[in-house]
């Protein structure tokens, strides 16, 4: 792998605010861009596997690929192009079944930053012009930030808010929507941390709150690794008395989610 290549690459794996079906295209236009390059891709997909496959959906791809590879190389390229391809379907499916249950909703909360959160509510607002989003600010990384730059791009009407005040809207709000890291065997949802918070204020309020994840983020066990600590973006003060955490990743439990919403 060439310099620039390696590069790429690094961009991709330390990129800590995109959800994980971002990353998952980030990774594949990589891919296709090197595909002719058999050596740099198996050494590619090497690294992703040690650096992203704490990803369900991109753990589940990787492994599609090696099956690929496996069997006949030279059916790559033609699996990536479909990748980005069959994802507009995916998330008109998505919205689709989610407008069903929440046909009348005019004001949703969200967090952190999805690529399906996105898509979805970009169809959504086509579909409602009076859709008001409220998005927490997703600290200490901001992804919530970030989420909302996106969506202004389309007319979208954006409230953010602090992670803190995220009890005072839940109540005002008609539904929580979040994204989805994986889906386990057990009906259990990984997702960002603060995802928990979010669902017990809705169980505490009465309201509902569904996870919309394509089907890619299933996964065949009940528990996935989510210890992540990235404490230095919380605070960089040091003392001998001081600890800081920031465990990026947390588990809810299925009985706490309205409903997963997938294709």
């Amino acid at each position: 792998m060439n310099t620039k290549q390696k590069e790429k690459l690094n961009k991709i794996l330390s990129d800590k605010t995109s959800g994980s079906q971002e990353i998952l295209l980030k990774l594949n236009r990589f891919l296709l861009s090197i595909k002719n390059d058999r050596k740099s891709f198996i050494n590619s997909l090497s690294i992703a596997r040690n650096n992203l496959s704490h990803f369900a959906v991109i753990d589940n791809y990787l492994n599609k690929i090696e099956k690929i590879i496996g069997k006949n190389y030279k059916d790559i390229e033609s699996y990536l192009i479909n990748i980005e391809a069959s994802e507009e379907i995916k998330y008109r499916k998505i919205f689709e079944k989610i407008y069903k249950k929440l046909p009348n909703a005019d004001l949703i909360l969200t967090f952190s930053k999805s690529d399906t959160l996105i898509n979805i509510f970009k169809l959504w607002h086509k579909k409602n012009k009076n859709l008001k989003l409220v998005i927490t600010e997703s600290r200490p990384s901001y992804e919530g930030k970030l989420m909302a730059k996106e969506l202004l791009k389309y007319g979208m009407k954006v409230t953010i808010i602090t992670d803190a005040m995220s009890g005072i809207f839940v109540q005002k709000s008609d539904a929580v929507v979040i994204g989805a890291d994986a889906i386990l065997k057990n009906g259990n949802v990984v997702n960002k941390t603060g995802s928990l918070a979010l669902a017990l204020l809705c169980k505490h309020f009465n309201k509902p709150i569904y996870a919309a994840a394509t089907r890619t983020k299933y996964v065949k066990k009940n528990r996935v690794k989510i210890n992540e600590d990235y404490s230095h973006f919380v605070w960089k003060y040091k003392h001998p008395g001081l600890k800081t955490a920031n465990i990026l990743f947390e588990e809810i439990e299925n009985g706490l989610i309205t409903g997963i919403i997938s294709d």
